[in-house]
C-alpha cells in the first residue's frame, strides 16, 4: 500500500473520531506482514483519558495479531502546517515497530509529508 492510500484510510478513520478540543485525526498502520489497522482520536471530558489515534491503530492491530508496525499515516484537517505527535506517541512506535519505520502526514491541503520516526524522535530531544 502507497502512501497516498494509506493517508486516504486515515482520513476514513478521521470520520470516526470523538473530539472535544483538538481537530479530528485518524491513523493507518501497514505492518511487516502487509495487514493494516486503522484508529481514531478519542477525547474525554478529562483530558488525561484522550487517545491519539496511532495508539488505537496499534491497539486494533495487536487484536488481530499484527506487531511490528513498518509504516504509518496520520492525517489531521489542522489550520496551519501538518498535524503533530507527542513524545509519548513516538515511544509507542519506538517500542513496537520495525527499524526505519517512516511516518507520512496530512493535513488534508494535499501536500504529504514523510519523516522518519528516528528523526522525529531527535527533534522531540528522547
Amino acid at each position: 500500500m502507497d502512501d497516498r492510500s494509506l493517508v486516504a484510510v486515515a482520513e476514513q478513520a478521521a470520520a470516526t473520531a470523538k473530539v472535544m478540543r483538538n481537530p479530528i485525526e485518524g491513523a493507518t498502520v501497514l505492518y511487516d506482514d502487509g495487514s493494516i489497522s486503522r484508529g481514531c482520536r478519542l477525547e474525554y471530558e478529562d483530558p488525561a483519558l484522550d487517545q491519539d489515534s496511532i495508539s488505537n491503530a496499534i491497539a486494533a492491530g495487536r487484536s488481530v495479531g499484527a506487531y511490528r508496525p513498518l509504516r504509518v499515516a496520520i492525517y489531521a484537517p489542522v489550520p496551519e502546517g501538518l498535524p503533530e505527535l507527542d513524545l509519548t506517541c513516538l515511544q509507542r512506535l519506538k517500542a513496537v515497530s520495525v527499524a526505519g519505520l517512516e511516518i507520512t502526514f496530512s493535513s488534508g491541503s494535499g501536500e504529504r509529508v514523510t519523516r522518519s520516526l528516528d528523526d522525529l524522535l531527535a527533534a522531540a530531544g528522547a
